[in-house]
């Protein structure tokens, strides 16, 4: 099986390497996307970086949070990957580590072949409003809220945002009404088919019809697609600790609707050593991961997946 990994870069660059050496194998290539606004972004530090892979960066898109362009990203990495066909297809972030060796992670999805690997949360979906009104309303200033350096200047485009949002309610606009998809929402972090792939880009005017005025539609519009097209049968059915998605991440210790960076204390609950007594975390990667917050955990991490758990 081949793998395509479509990562999604803004900064720390030693950290994004260290990801790319680890990812490095025949049967994985790797594309990068690094923001446009990332300013001392040097490609030339990565040149070694791999020997079996295919290794290329793109610099298409100023990426913002919430907005559009972390759908129009995704796009345009499945678009670049899916002209080379690949069978699985992995969204990663640069602040991403896997917590399986290359064998493992492979051996794994040749065990699952056909499976999508995207998690739905439907208790969100139905219990936040927000999530509904995502879709509902037009978010015209998406990308401005979380611009600027200056708090006072993003205070003042969320507040512009939530009149206009008050002045859609009391005008009754209702963008999805008339809709023959049924909105749904999870994680962005997704492992997915070559015939899912396919049907996202088939799908590309529409999606951005649908979606380019929605907020954070990054975490609904792939779960939308597989919900409406075809797929729900195969997304793949988990239990106990793993994720849908095979994504750890913790976000019960998250600030500020951020999920926790790990730290070297939680090494033995990411990777635990053989005999060590701790229970083995069957998701195949984790977020999130700062080599400005805890660099110590990123080379423990690197090192029990090469060196084994022993």
């Amino acid at each position: 099986m081949k793998h395509a990994f479509l990562i999604i870069a803004h900064n720390n660059w030693w950290q994004l390497k260290k990801l790319i050496e680890c990812l490095d194998s025949d049967t994985h290539d790797i594309y990068v996307h690094v923001d446009k606004k990332s300013k001392d972004f040097d490609e030339s530090y990565f040149k070694n970086s791999v020997t079996k892979s295919s290794l290329k960066f793109y610099r298409e898109f100023e990426v913002y949070w919430g907005g559009f362009s972390q759908v129009q990203v995704e796009m345009f990495l499945f678009k670049q990957a899916y002209t080379n066909g690949y069978d699985y297809y992995h969204i990663i972030s640069g602040a991403d580590l896997p917590l399986k060796n290359n064998e493992e992670i492979d051996s794994f999805f040749e065990k699952n072949k056909g499976k999508e690997f995207i998690l739905y949360d439907e208790d969100a979906l139905k219990g936040n409003p927000e999530i509904t009104r995502r879709a509902k309303y037009y978010h015209f200033l998406q990308n401005y809220r979380r611009r600027y350096a200056e708090k006072w200047k993003n205070s003042f485009f969320t507040f512009c945002e939530r009149v206009s949002l008050v002045l859609q309610i009391v005008f009754g606009v209702n963008r999805v009404k008339n809709l023959d998809w049924e909105i749904k929402y999870g994680s962005q972090w997704v492992s997915i088919t070559d015939e899912l792939v396919k049907v996202i880009l088939a799908n590309e005017e529409k999606i951005t019809s649908v979606f380019s005025y929605t907020n954070c539609a990054d975490e609904l519009f792939i779960q939308t697609i597989a919900y409406n097209c075809g797929f729900t049968d195969r997304i793949f059915q988990t239990s106990g600790k793993q994720a849908a998605n095979l994504r750890c991440i913790d976000w019960s210790r998250g600030k500020n609707g951020n999920p926790y960076t790990y730290r070297l204390k939680d090494i033995d609950m990411l990777i635990p050593k053989i005999g060590g007594g701790g229970r083995e975390n069957l998701n195949l990667f984790a977020r999130k991961f700062s080599e400005t917050v805890d660099k110590d955990v990123i080379d423990e991490t690197l090192s029990r997946l090469k060196n084994g758990r022993n």
